[in-house]
């Protein structure tokens, strides 16, 4: 966590939120990876080093909040956190970021079966943002070389979900991962951040989803350019589940 801050820092960033998975898929290589003392007695170290340099957000990134419910219950329950993301990292016993999501599935039936699954997260899971709503572009982009998705044959379904978000007062992450893993611009893409406004949201985040230091708020200043172009005016961020918005005027258009 010490060198993530750092890695903040040296980006010229002044707040980051630390969102660690907790994953209850037995499936998934990260299920039982969260461990909340460790974390928390590390979140307390690192918010005294860097008092004053950095505002460290302590979140935590739940997968499948709707199947899970009790175990993300008991773990949202112990703890104080200021933001948790919703994440789809499942679905009907397929890894939505793996190209073998599409086993047995053309790519239109395999992305209903997505966006059916994320409508459901999105109207029954536990958190404050919906992260990477997107992140089936990793399965197409392994399977069928396509990394940017064009969802119009889909905008039912999509805008579902994004109806099921704003109606609940959610929020939408922007997830500039996919620029580093070489699978098209920051996600979701101008079109659906545009149809979310015209759902009603308002709610946005912006995040680089770093696993490592080095990956820490790349390519932030393409998600700022892009919730400009979808004609967001601000940007928010959370203090125990609570938003905090920040003006997009705020932050410079060279560098941000």
């Amino acid at each position: 966590m010490e060198a993530v801050c750092r890695a903040a820092l040296a980006r010229g960033m002044s707040e980051i939120a630390i969102t660690d998975h907790a994953d209850y898929e037995p499936l998934d290589a990260c299920h039982g990876y969260f461990r909340p003392a460790p974390y928390w007695e590390e979140m307390n170290r690192c918010r005294a080093l860097f008092a004053g340099q950095l505002a460290i957000r302590a979140g935590v990134e739940c997968g499948e909040s709707y199947i899970y419910r009790e175990p993300v219950a008991a773990l949202l329950a112990a703890h104080s956190y200021d933001v948790v993301l919703g994440s789809l990292h499942w679905a009907d016993g397929r890894p939505t970021y793996a190209g073998d999501f599409f086993d047995g599935l053309g790519l239109d039936e395999g992305l209903a079966l997505y966006f059916d699954h994320l409508a459901r997260l999105a109207a029954e899971g536990e958190f404050d943002v919906l992260g990477h709503l997107d992140i089936i572009r990793r399965a197409t982009a392994l399977r069928f070389g396509i990394g940017e998705l064009d969802l119009r044959r889909h905008e039912a379904r999509v805008r579902q979900v994004l109806r099921l978000l704003a109606g609940r007062g959610k929020g939408l992450e922007v997830n500039t991962s996919f620029v580093r893993k070489g699978i098209g611009g920051a996600g979701p893409s101008l079109e659906v951040l545009r149809w979310f406004r015209q759902e009603g949201g308002q709610i946005v985040t912006l995040g680089s989803d770093a696993h490592r230091p080095e990956d820490v708020g790349g390519d932030l200043d393409r998600g700022l350019a892009l919730l400009r172009q979808a004609g967001f005016e601000r940007l928010a961020t959370f203090e125990r589940r609570s938003v905090v918005w920040i003006a997009l005027t705020d932050f410079s258009q060279k560098g941000e």
